[in-house]
Parts: structure tokens; C-alpha cells; sequence
């Protein structure tokens, strides 16, 4: 098998030849732009300054990257937090350098940050988002807009897209085509169509309004189902016959449980994400790549009916999350990509044998009759050691054979 039969017989719950590869291959299962640098070096890369293509400054997986690693899913782009696009390679005029964290990156043209004098990094094209001195993340400033009276929310005040951008389509249309003629990589389109994020008021104040009006939040959920089917309807015609794996996110959860519980999740989300998914189904065969961080055990028999296929990243270190849970309860519903490696459960001091036989151990089991694509549980941190990317990737090469 190549790389997209592997993928496309997981995904279609059909054992492969072999756990794939899916480093790198969605916004949420890659690595931060300063570990990119390290797996570079462990794998003998020219010292490349990687491209930054999520707001969370995670690396564009290159080419050669992917083949040096055996990956098998490229991530075609992330249209919805990078500002180019698609992944634009060889188009120069697309990046440009900057300087970040005393290292040189490449970042959008259309890009601008701002070094203070403080020591923080302001990120002027991503809504002043501004990192700490000291820190690696930028931080989002988030809403100010709490409401007071309930009676000011209206759904008629949230429209959505019903079209994505021609160009973007045109762009992501010739890459795919691009990528799937000249390699044998599985594609995966990152988070392009709206997703039922809505956050009324800000995140506190949508939880009371779930609560007090539920109606309003269902209403306005409706709408964004309807907009995100849409322009799934658009995505579908440019790049369907190339894609085999679209993301879609929505965090949902805590190291504990559902942050808003599941039986209000089931009220408020589940007919919004069963009417998303099962049309989803309808209209591409694109399957359905659902990301969300924590403890979400209580829906994932919820989201299975629902319609999701893939569920990423695999919190394993979360409350009833543990991979033996996951695959006993789950594992012939759903997909599962990450859970490998987990920075909650190591930290910078543990062994290199610690760590093979923890990511070995979660391999085993999570590919237990199928159905598993390997990566770490979310993008991997700035600090992780450079011998505990060496052991997570040594043990999937040692236990990737079914």
C-alpha cells in the first residue's frame, strides 16, 4: 500500500498494511515551529526556516519533511488561520522572514509583527494577539462584548458566509490537484468551512445563554449549519476528488469532562451536529476529521451517531480518556488520530525509554483492529525534548505493523 491507500482504508474502518503517519497533518497534530527546528535536526534536514501556518505558530509540514519522517497525510492548508491560502509552495512571493524567539521564521506577506520594548511580540495581523516575553504562544485578547439583558441577543445579528472566497477556492483547487498528481500522500484540507463555534457574548456568557435561552443559541446554530453546508457544497465541487479528510473543530472539553456537560450538549449541540454531519455525508466523500481537546468521552458515542468519522487530538491524559477506554467503547465507531505521545503524562526530564515504551504501549492499543492514525496528542510543545520526538517516533516504527 502507498501512503493514500494506507489512509483510505483506515478511514474506511479496513485494516492497513500499516499504522499511518499523520504528523503534520491537520492544524491540531503537528509541531510548534521551535520543535519543527528539532525534528529537522534529528532527521538531518538543512536547517530550513519553517513556515508558521496556524495562529497557534505551528510548522507547515514541507515535502521532504514528510517523506524524511514516513509521513503519509499532508495538510493541504489552513485557510481559515493563515493568511495564505493554500500552502503555496514555490510561490515565493507568498512569505516572507521574521524574526521570532531570536530564530528566523517565514511567515505570510500579508503578516506584521511588533517587538515592544516590554519584550513582548505583538501580532498586528491576528487581532493584536501579543506573546509574553519569556513565552512562546501568542495570546488571543478575546471578547469584551458580555451582554446584559438577554433581549439585546438577536439571531438576526449573526449571519454567516453562505460562499467561501472564489480565489481561495481556485488556489486550493490547483494545489490539490498539485499534490495529488505528483505524490501518493493522503490530503487533508485543514478548518475551512464555519464551524459551530458561536460564541454569543463571549464564552461565559453563551453558557448562560444555553441555559436561559436556549431557543435563540439553537436558532442561531441553524444558521451556521446552513452557511457551513453551503460552502461545503463549494469546497466539495474544487477539491473532492482529491481530498480525502476535512478538519472541523470545536473544543469542548476540559481534563475533566464536557465543560458545559453533556446533557446540555446534547440539547443545545447534538441536532446541530447531526444535521451538519449526516448532509456532510450527502454532498462529498471528504470524511469528517472532528477536533476537539479534553475530556469528551461522555458524547463520543454522541458524535459517532452524529456522523463524525476521525476524532483528533486524543487527549489520552484526560479523565476517562485512557486508549483501552477509547478502543473498548468506541473503536469500531470511530477513528481516532493522536494519543501517541502526550506532554501531560512526561515531562522535559523523562527517558527516552520512558517515553518509547508509553507512545509503544498507546500504539498498541489504540491500533487494535484498525481504525488508529498515529501522531501526538495536539501540536507539540516548543520544550519537548529532542529524545522524546526520537523515542515517539522510534516506537510507532517499531509497533506500526499490524
Amino acid at each position: 500500500m502507498n501512503s493514500r491507500e494506507r489512509v483510505q482504508a483506515v478511514i474506511n474502518h479496513k485494516i492497513p498494511n500499516c499504522v499511518p503517519n499523520g504528523l503534520g497533518g491537520c492544524e491540531t497534530e503537528g509541531l510548534h515551529v521551535l520543535s519543527y527546528y528539532k525534528l529537522q535536526e534529528l532527521l538531518g534536514i538543512s536547517d530550513a526556516p519553517p513556515k508558521i501556518c496556524t495562529f497557534m505558530t505551528n510548522a507547515v509540514f514541507e515535502t521532504e519533511m514528510i517523506a524524511k519522517m514516513q509521513g503519509d497525510i499532508i495538510l493541504l492548508a489552513s485557510p481559515r488561520m493563515c493568511k495564505s491560502a493554500y500552502r503555496g509552495d514555490g510561490v515565493e512571493n507568498l512569505w516572507k522572514e521574521q524574526i521570532l524567539w531570536d530564530k528566523k521564521f517565514l511567515v505570510s506577506v500579508n503578516d506584521k509583527f511588533t517587538h515592544r520594548d516590554d519584550g513582548n511580540i505583538v501580532w498586528d495581523t491576528a487581532g493584536g494577539s501579543v506573546c509574553p516575553k519569556g513565552g512562546w504562544f501568542f495570546d488571543w485578547l478575546g471578547t469584551t462584548d458580555f451582554f446584559a439583558d438577554f433581549a439585546d441577543v438577536s439571531p438576526d445579528d449573526y449571519n454567516f458566509a453562505m460562499d467561501l472566497p472564489e480565489k481561495m477556492l481556485r488556489n486550493l483547487e490547483d494545489t490539490a490537484k498539485q499534490i495529488y498528481n505528483e505524490s501518493e500522500l493522503s490530503v487533508c484540507l485543514g478548518e475551512t468551512i464555519s464551524d459551530l463555534q458561536v460564541q454569543p457574548g463571549g464564552t461565559v456568557a453563551s453558557m448562560i445563554l444555553m441555559k436561559e435561552r436556549p431557543d435563540i443559541m439553537k436558532e442561531i446554530l441553524d444558521k451556521a449549519v446552513k452557511a457551513s453546508l453551503s460552502q461545503l457544497r463549494q469546497l466539495d465541487q474544487a477539491v473532492g476528488k482529491y481530498v480525502d479528510i476535512l478538519s472541523i473543530a470545536h473544543d469542548l472539553g476540559d481534563n475533566r469532562s464536557v465543560l458545559i456537560g453533556d446533557n446540555l450538549w446534547r440539547e443545545i449541540y447534538k441536532p446541530a451536529y447531526s444535521e451538519l454531519f449526516q448532509n456532510w455525508k450527502k454532498i462529498t466523500k471528504m470524511k469528517i476529521n472532528f477536533h476537539s481537546c479534553g475530556s469528551i468521552y461522555g458524547i463520543l458515542g454522541d458524535l459517532a451517531e452524529c456522523g463524525a468519522d476521525i476524532i483528533n487530538p486524543v487527549q489520552i491524559s484526560a479523565k476517562n480518556m485512557s486508549p483501552e477506554k477509547l478502543k473498548g467503547e468506541f473503536g469500531d465507531k470511530l477513528i481516532f488520530w493522536g494519543g501517541a505521545y502526550d506532554a501531560q503524562l512526561f515531562t522535559p526530564d523523562t527517558s527516552y525509554g520512558e517515553v518509547y515504551s508509553g507512545v509503544a504501549e498507546n500504539i498498541k492499543t489504540l491500533k487494535s483492529n484498525g481504525g488508529y492514525i498515529f501522531s501526538g496528542v495536539h501540536n507539540l510543545s516548543p520544550d519537548i525534548p529532542v529524545q522524546h520526538l526520537k523515542a515517539t517516533l522510534d516506537a510507532w516504527q517499531d509497533n506500526k505493523y499490524y
